[in-house]
């Protein structure tokens, strides 16, 4: 008995469907580790091919060398603190329409709001369960946004009337005042009995909430802080 020969596929079978490419992803962050990081917790959850970069030089050459749909910036790389709010503003002043997911330790709410004024799509969190990252990931990658419930809240909190001023600390406010007033970080150490370090950190906090990015900035703003503070009380 002889086998009988497959029938013809039929014109109305249509084409065989092609898998989707994986999602070009370009991590950015100066921990290697982290686009490492990335590879695994994708890894049978969503198909990607990730380029890294380390730094904001390299993610700019890889951007326009390479055209990713997905950029995943970390805020913080080398002695920069908010260096990534810097380069997704540069990317988008050139014209880069890849969503932005910012991938961060920070759960300020106000540097989250300038990550979102800066143009950034989603906000996902480096402790956060790998689901929720590749969620993250997901949605801005469809276009929609993403940010944490409850990081969400708190940014629409700080859009109610009255709640454009940051909350200081009493000592965040007496470095202010300081600060204000011209003192160097060591005559402000000297006069509150605390670290230079102290006062360093503090200033940096200060930057922060105040969305100064100099140290010239903050002198400016602590200004402007505690004459709008005296004229609201």
């Amino acid at each position: 008995m002889t086998a009988s020969a497959p029938a013809p596929a039929s014109a109305s079978d249509g084409p065989t469907p092609t898998a989707a490419p994986p999602l070009h992803v370009l991590i950015v962050d100066d921990h290697p580790v982290v686009a490492e990081g990335w590879e695994w917790i994708t890894r049978g959850r969503i198909a990607c091919r990730i380029t890294a970069a380390a730094t904001p030089s390299q993610a700019w050459r890889a951007w326009r060398r390479e055209a990713p749909d997905v950029i995943v910036v970390d805020l913080t790389m080398g002695e920069s603190k908010l260096a990534g709010l810097r380069l997704i503003a540069r990317l988008r002043a050139a014209g880069a329409a890849a969503p932005i997911l910012v991938f961060t330790m920070h759960r300020s709410p106000i540097i989250a709001r300038r990550a979102l004024q800066a143009g950034c799509n989603g906000i996902t969190m480096k402790d956060s369960p790998s689901a929720e990252i590749c969620e993250a990931l997901r949605e801005v990658a469809a276009g929609r946004d993403y940010v944490p419930a409850d990081l969400a809240r708190k940014i629409a909190l700080m859009e109610r009337p009255g709640a454009g001023r940051p909350r200081l600390t009493p000592r965040e406010l007496d470095i202010l005042r300081a600060i204000a007033a011209g003192l160097s970080y060591r005559e402000i150490a000297e006069r509150a009995g605390i670290s230079y370090k102290t006062v360093s950190n503090v200033s940096q906090t200060l930057k922060d909430k105040l969305g100064a990015q100099s140290l010239s900035d903050l002198v400016v703003k602590a200004v402007r802080h505690l004459d709008e503070s005296q004229g609201g009380t």
